[in-house]
């Protein structure tokens, strides 16, 4: 018995439909708020030391390229207006009572560090396709390496600006794109995920959503069809990873990775290169590049998940769906765990109260001495469930519409 990513918030018995929408709402209003005071930060100061014009120049910057790598304050704001994102959605979920932080983050309901640990392997390996790839024509070697400036001109920012760019990419960049993963693949994917009851729809209409929404919002970025395609296929692609895998340390990397080699090799600025042209926005062998390096990238974790038997589901069983108040024994972390006792094991009374001598018991603590984000799987859930049988279950009601999710 186990549940797959996109299903985890259903674990909790807690789990209303409703809930995720109450998330979004606050959600969206602490990220209006955000963008609004960071606009008050950035924009005020400028419009002191600057001056009006100073103030324009900004907004017609932030207009054209707001991604701009030239401009390290351009580019700094906007990174860290998409930055929040990030604990939007934890405060969020918070106050929504969806579960704790980490459900978004793994089936372990938590960082599985060690994973993330064998995914540089992988993004080792994809990091030095990628610089050859995006690198390729940047380069010349007679005389020895140096960089080819008969194609791509001189820099034209500098050493300082350089510097503080490369920092400024170095520090946010892997927070922008852990941000942007737990949206679109931890919120969204688990939010519809869960409110389709049939595993297999609500596995490919989580998918798909999620991926047109997150090539849908890049739009605004003057991105043509080419440009959308890519990044269609890129969400694409890490949706389908989180799900094989059980959660977003793999492809948080890969994001972190792709904004990063991307923003350190334009940083410089070279003259020949045209950062807001047509051919910047998007072009079909970009696509193909993006989409086979993806894949590429997702096959190598999945011979790193084989070798290392990663566990890529939850331990245990959907919640039932009840009727009124939820009984006491049915929240509370122990029924969260991986692990732990389940739903097999509920000590339940027709009043939902804990029956007298009945204990709930701590998880188990299976596979002792391997590494907790290996190998740890439903089978090991079974055994810990074997003498669950005195717990008597029957007097709870239950939807018959609901009940225990259906299983793939």
């Amino acid at each position: 018995m186990s549940v797959p990513y996109h299903r985890l918030p259903r674990v909790d018995a807690a789990w209303r439909w409703w809930r995720p929408l109450v998330a979004l709402a606050v959600f969206l209003g602490f990220y209006v708020l955000s963008q609004i005071v960071i606009a008050i930060a950035y924009l005020v100061p400028i419009g002191v030391q600057r001056g009006p014009e100073g103030l324009n120049d900004l907004l017609a910057k932030l207009s054209e390229g707001a991604l701009d790598p030239t401009d390290p304050l351009v580019l700094s704001m906007s990174l860290v207006s998409l930055v929040v994102l990030l604990p939007a959605i934890m405060l969020s979920m918070r106050i929504a009572r969806l579960g704790p932080y980490g459900l978004l983050s793994s089936i372990r309901l938590r960082i599985r560090w060690g994973w993330l640990g064998w995914c540089l392997l992988p993004l080792l390996v994809l990091g030095i396709v990628m610089f050859l790839l995006q690198s390729w024509g940047m380069f010349a070697f007679d005389g020895g390496l140096h960089w080819n400036t008969a194609a791509i001109g001189q820099s034209t920012v500098s050493l300082q600006t350089l510097t503080v760019t490369i920092l400024l990419v170095v520090l946010l960049v892997p927070f922008q794109a852990a941000a942007e993963e737990y949206v679109f693949r931890g919120f969204l994917m688990q939010t519809i995920g869960s409110w389709i009851p049939v595993r297999v729809v609500s596995t490919v209409v989580a998918v798909g959503v999620s991926t047109l929404l997150f090539a849908v919002l890049h739009v605004p970025n003057g991105y043509n069809i080419w440009g959308i395609l890519d990044v269609g296929s890129f969400g694409l692609v890490a949706a389908v990873i989180v799900l094989r895998t059980g959660g977003l340390e793999a492809t948080v990397l890969q994001h972190a990775l792709n904004n990063i080699m991307i923003f350190v090799l334009q940083a410089p600025g070279w003259s020949e290169i045209d950062l807001t042209g047509e051919g910047s926005q998007g072009s079909w062998q970009g696509f193909v590049v993006t989409l086979a390096s993806s894949l590429g990238y997702w096959g190598l974790v999945e011979l790193v998940a084989h070798w290392r038997k990663l566990d890529r589901r939850f331990p245990g069983q959907e919640a039932p769906r009840f009727r009124g108040p939820v009984p006491p024994w049915a929240g509370g972390r122990q029924w969260l765990r991986p692990g732990g006792p389940g739903w097999s094991g509920a000590p339940a009374l027709g009043d939902g109260s804990v029956a007298p001598g009945d204990s709930v018991r701590e998880p188990v603590r299976v596979g002792a001495g391997a590494d907790p984000d290996e190998g740890v799987g439903a089978s090991a859930d079974a055994d810990a469930h074997a003498d669950a049988g005195h717990a008597t279950s029957a007097a709870v009601t239950v939807e018959k519409s609901g009940g225990v999710g259906p299983r793939p």
